[in-house]
C-alpha cells in the first residue's frame, strides 16, 4: 500500500475537489434507496389485468438495467418462469401470456424506447418503470418514481421496484423481511467503507489501492456473474478507465487457455474473484484452483467473499463493494465520479 496515495484516500480534502456532485453519498446510502424503492414498487397498485405471466421480457440500457439483470439473476435461481433482459432496439417475439417492462430511469434511453415501442405494439402486457421523460408520456401502466441523480447510483431503484412487481406477480419470491436484512446490511457496509474510515481499516480502499493502475478483471462465480459485471461497469463510469468482468464456471472452459499471453500485459492485471459461502460447492473449488493457476502465470489476484443471509443480500452487498471500489479508484485517479461528458458526446454524434 502506498503511503502517498492512502494518504489521498484518507485526506476529507480529495473528495471536496473531486466529488462535486457528492457520488460518495449516493453510494452510501444505497441502504435508504432499497427500502424505499422496494416500498414504492409494494405500495404501486397493480393492473387488475396483471396475473402470472409465463414469461418476463425487460428492456433497458446500462444503469437502469442492471436492476432486471440481478431479478433475472434472482429467478434463475428460485422461479420456474423465465425473466430475460433485453440490451438492444429490440425484442424477442412476444405470446399472449408474455410481460414486457421497459426500464429506464430517465424516460428518454433511445434504445429501451425503440424496443418498448414495438413490444407494446404486440401481444401480451406491458409496462414502463422510470422517473418520467418521453417513456412515461407513452399509453399503459407506469409506475414512476423521484431520482434526479446518474442512473448508475440508482442501484435500488433500479432493482427493487421491478423486484416488488415480479414478487407480486408470483415470478419471484422475496420476502420483506429479506429486503429489511439487505438494506441493514447495506447500511453496515457504508459505515465499515466510509470516507472517515482509514485505509489500513477500510476494504473497499484497501481494493482500490491494489486495483489503482491495474488492468481489472472481476470474475463473478456462481450467481455473484451479475455482481462482477456491475463491479465493471461502475469502474468504467466511475473510476473513468478500463474494467472486465468474467463468470465461472464458464472461464475454465476458455479463459484459462489463454492466462500467459500477451507476456507484456500480465504485470497490469489485477483479478478479483467474487466469492460467497452459499455458492454451490464444486464452483467454490474452481475459485480457488483457478487462483493457483493465475499464481504460477504470475498474474496477481485475489478473492473476495461476501456473507449473507440470501441471494439478494449477497448480490446487493458484493456489488456496492465494488460501488465503492470505483469511487475511491475515481479518487486516486484524480477524476470525478460523476462527469459523463464522453458519453453525452457519443450521443450527440449518435444525435
Amino acid at each position: 500500500m502506498s503511503p502517498t496515495s492512502a494518504h489521498q484516500l484518507d485526506n476529507p480534502q480529495t473528495y471536496v475537489r473531486l466529488d462535486p456532485d457528492s457520488m460518495g453519498p449516493l453510494i452510501a446510502a444505497l441502504g435508504d434507496q432499497v427500502r424505499e424503492a422496494w416500498a414504492t414498487g409494494r405500495d404501486w397498485p397493480l393492473p387488475a389485468s396483471f396475473t402470472t405471466p409465463s414469461r418476463v421480457v425487460v428492456v433497458g440500457m446500462g444503469g437502469s438495467a442492471i436492476g432486471a439483470d440481478i431479478a433475472s439473476t434472482l429467478a434463475r435461481i428460485s422461479s420456474p418462469i423465465p425473466v430475460e433482459v433485453v440490451h438492444n432496439y429490440t425484442v424477442p417475439p412476444a405470446a399472449t401470456g408474455t410481460l414486457v417492462i421497459a426500464s429506464s430511469v430517465s424516460g428518454n434511453t433511445e434504445e429501451t424506447l425503440a424496443a418498448y415501442e414495438v413490444a407494446r405494439a404486440g401481444p401480451g402486457r406491458h409496462l414502463a418503470i422510470t422517473t418520467g421523460g418521453e417513456l412515461a408520456k407513452l399509453d399503459g401502466p407506469c409506475l414512476t418514481y423521484e431520482w434526479g441523480f446518474h442512473p448508475r447510483a440508482a442501484l435500488g431503484w433500479a432493482l427493487m421496484p421491478l423486484a416488488s412487481v415480479l414478487t407480486q406477480l408470483g415470478v419471484l419470491s422475496i420476502a420483506d423481511a429479506e429486503v429489511q436484512a439487505t438494506a441493514a446490511a447495506l447500511d453496515a457496509n457504508s459505515t465499515a467503507w466510509a470516507i472517515n474510515v482509514p485505509a489500513e481499516e477500510n476494504r473497499a480502499k484497501q481494493i482500490a489501492l491494489r486495483l489503482h493502475g491495474r488492468l481489472p478483471v472481476i470474475v463473478g462465480t456462481d450467481f455473484l456473474e451479475v455482481a462482477a459485471r456491475r463491479w465493471a461497469g461502475q469502474l468504467q463510469e466511475n473510476a473513468k478507465q478500463w474494467a472486465f468482468s468474467a463468470a465461472l464456471p464458464e472461464m475454465n472452459h476458455n479463459f484459462i487457455n489463454g492466462l500467459g499471453l500477451p507476456s507484456p500485459g500480465i504485470e497490469q492485471l489485477q483479478v478479483e474473484f467474487l466469492d460467497a459461502p452459499e455458492l454451490h460447492a464444486r464452483n467454490r473449488q474452481r475459485v480457488v484452483l483457478t487462483g493457483q493457476l493465475l499464481d504460477e502465470a504470475g498474474i496477481a489476484n485475489e478473492v473476495i467473499s461476501t456473507e449473507a443471509t440470501n441471494p439478494l443480500e449477497t448480490i446487493l452487498r458484493a456489488a456496492h463493494l465494488g460501488g465503492w471500489v470505483s469511487f475511491y479508484l475515481a479518487m486516486l485517479n484524480e477524476v470525478d465520479p460523476s462527469d459523463t461528458s464522453p458519453i453525452e458526446t457519443f450521443k450527440e454524434r449518435m444525435g
